[in-house]
C-alpha cells in the first residue's frame, strides 16, 4: 500500500477499466489519458462516417489513409486527393477539419491554452450536428480532466505500447502460446539490455 500511495501518475487509454483500476490502485495517482489515444479516437469516428456515407450512397473513394495523417503534413497531390471525396461528402470534411482541432490541442505550450482549445474543439463538435462528433464531444467533456493532465508532465505511454507490439509480435512467431512459462522466458530473453546478455555470455564461457 505505501509502494501504491507513492505513484504519481498513470498513463493509459480510454478503456473506463483500466482508468477505474488506476484509480483503485492507486488512489493518489493523477490519471492521464495517452494523447495517441484520444487522437485515434477522433479519427474512428471520423472513419465511421466516411464508412458509412460510402456505404449508402455506393460511392468510394481511396482516401483513408491520408484522411489519417496530420492535415500540415498533407501534401498538394494529397490535398487534391481529398477534394472529391469533400465534395460528395461534405460531413467528412466538417469531421476532418475538427479531428485538425484536436490535434491542436497538444500542441499547445501550457495547459491554459490547451484548456481553451480543447473547449474550441467541443464547440465545433457540437456546432457540427454530426451524431459522430457530438459523441466525440461528450467524451471529450467526459474526459477532459484526464486529457488535460498531460500538460502537468507531459506523459505518454509509448514506450509501453511499443512494448506490447513486441509481445504480439513474438506471440505470433509463436503460432500462439502453448507453453506458457517458456514464452514468458523468451520474452524476458528477447528483452534483456545488450550488455546484460553480454556479460551472461562471457561467464558462461
Amino acid at each position: 500500500m505505501e509502494d501504491r500511495l507513492a505513484v504519481e501518475e498513470v498513463c493509459t487509454d480510454m478503456d473506463d477499466f483500466y482508468i477505474n483500476a488506476a484509480r483503485e490502485v492507486f488512489p493518489r495517482a493523477r490519471i492521464v489519458l495517452d494523447h495517441y489515444h484520444i487522437i485515434a479516437w477522433g479519427l474512428h469516428q471520423m472513419n465511421v462516417i466516411r464508412t458509412t456515407l460510402q456505404t449508402v450512397s455506393g460511392k468510394k473513394f481511396p482516401v483513408q489513409l491520408i484522411l489519417m495523417r496530420p492535415a500540415h503534413l498533407l501534401t498538394k497531390e494529397e490535398m487534391k486527393k481529398l477534394q472529391p471525396c469533400f465534395k460528395a461528402f461534405p460531413e467528412v470534411k466538417v469531421a476532418w477539419m475538427i479531428v485538425h482541432e484536436l490535434r491542436k490541442v497538444y500542441w499547445q505550450r501550457d495547459w491554459r491554452k490547451a484548456h481553451s482549445q480543447l473547449r474550441k474543439t467541443v464547440w465545433f463538435c457540437e456546432q457540427s450536428g454530426i451524431p459522430e462528433m457530438e459523441d466525440l464531444a461528450k467524451t471529450l467533456k467526459r474526459r477532459k480532466v484526464e486529457i488535460l493532465n498531460y500538460y502537468i508532465s507531459k506523459t505518454s505511454n509509448a514506450k509501453t505500447e511499443a512494448l506490447h507490439a513486441r509481445f504480439e509480435t513474438m506471440k505470433r512467431l509463436h503460432c500462439g502460446i502453448r507453453n506458457v512459462e517458456r514464452f514468458a522466458k523468451r520474452l524476458m530473453f528477447c528483452l534483456l539490455p545488450f550488455s546484460v546478455l553480454t556479460e551472461l555470455f562471457t561467464q558462461s564461457v
